[in-house]
Order: C-alpha cells, then structure tokens, then sequence
C-alpha cells in the first residue's frame, strides 16, 4: 500500500495535467480509466490542503526607500500604514475608523 505522501504527489501530477490538458474531468477521467468520483474526492483533499496551508503565513519585510519615499516617511503623514495584500495596495491613514478598517479588511479576505 502506498503512503499518503505518494498518493498526493500522483494526485497533484493527475490534476495538473488534465487541467494543462484543457479536457473536461469527464473526459480526462474516461481517457484514463481513472472514476470522477476519485478525481473529484482527491481535487477536493488538495485543494482544501492548499487553503489551510495558505491561510496564514507571515514574511519578514525589508524596506527599500527611494529618496521620494523617504521624504514621504519624514512628511507629517509618517503615522499613516500601509496594508499591500495580493496586488492591492491600501494606505490607512493614522485617523482611521476602526469599523471600516475591519469592513475592508474582510473585503480583501474574500479575493
């Protein structure tokens, strides 16, 4: 009997390659011999094993300042942060609401 580590290395290898197939799952699925039922129970493991991976994951930032973002950081708006999430960047001013911050913030979590 195969490990499990083995049986999603090969489901992740399957996935992918019917999907760079560009074949519907049924057909990809008869053209293998392999069940939907299978393909679908291994594509929901993967994925649903992606997403608590992805959930939450911290990285250290290095600033790397320009001399126009420097005079940005001496400026008075030196209290005002920014929140860079996907390709999206928001600049929270030191003011802010906390209300809408919260509301923002679960906006960008449904991306």
């Amino acid at each position: 009997m195969r490990s499990t580590t083995k049986d999603q290395l090969l489901w992740e290898q399957r996935i992918n390659e019917r999907t760079k197939s560009g074949m519907s799952v049924s057909e990809w699925c008869k053209n293998n011999e392999i069940s939907k039922s299978k393909y679908h129970y291994w594509n929901h493991k993967l994925t649903k094993n992606q997403k608590s991976d992805n959930e939450m994951s911290f990285a250290e930032i290095t600033p790397i300042l320009s001399t126009s973002d420097e005079a940005i950081l001496n400026s008075d708006k030196s209290n005002d942060f920014q929140i860079f999430f996907k390709s999206i960047q928001v600049t929270v001013p030191s003011n802010f609401n906390q209300t809408s911050l919260a509301g923002l913030m679960k906006v960008l979590q449904e991306l």
